[in-house]
């Protein structure tokens, strides 16, 4: 026998998408918006004050810089970096292992020997 409780848990109850979503404005993303900032500010301190470069330098560099942060830190950076992961080199190597704290401690006790003059030649007369 059903009850009224057990009718209303198979129904479908309509959630508010627009919460599980994150801010954005438009397609960029809320939190890169202060990074994006910093980044542009700083790109031109550097461009138009320092270098005193063209204002067309300054706006590449800080588009690179914010599209390199976004790209760094975004939601899915996962994604693009992952395909740059070298694979490791391996290599064999047939050399015995000789420890170098065995090598400076047996310079160390080792006596220093005494340098022998040097001998002198015999001229024929």
């Amino acid at each position: 026998m059903t009850t009224e409780h057990d009718k209303k848990s198979d129904e479908f109850i309509p959630i508010n998408q627009i919460l599980n979503s994150k801010p954005q404005l438009g397609p960029i993303p809320g939190e890169q918006v202060i990074p994006w900032l910093i980044i542009t500010i700083g790109s031109y301190i550097i461009c138009q004050l320092v270098l005193s470069l063209d204002w067309w330098a300054t706006g590449l560099v800080g588009i690179w810089g914010s599209a390199t942060w976004w790209i760094l830190t975004g939601n899915e950076s996962w994604r693009f970096l992952t395909k740059f992961y070298r694979t490791p080199k391996w290599t064999r190597g047939h050399l015995p292992y000789t420890s170098t704290f065995t090598q400076v401690q047996s310079l160390i006790s080792s006596p220093q020997t005494k340098r022998k003059k040097p001998r002198k030649h015999r001229t024929r007369r």
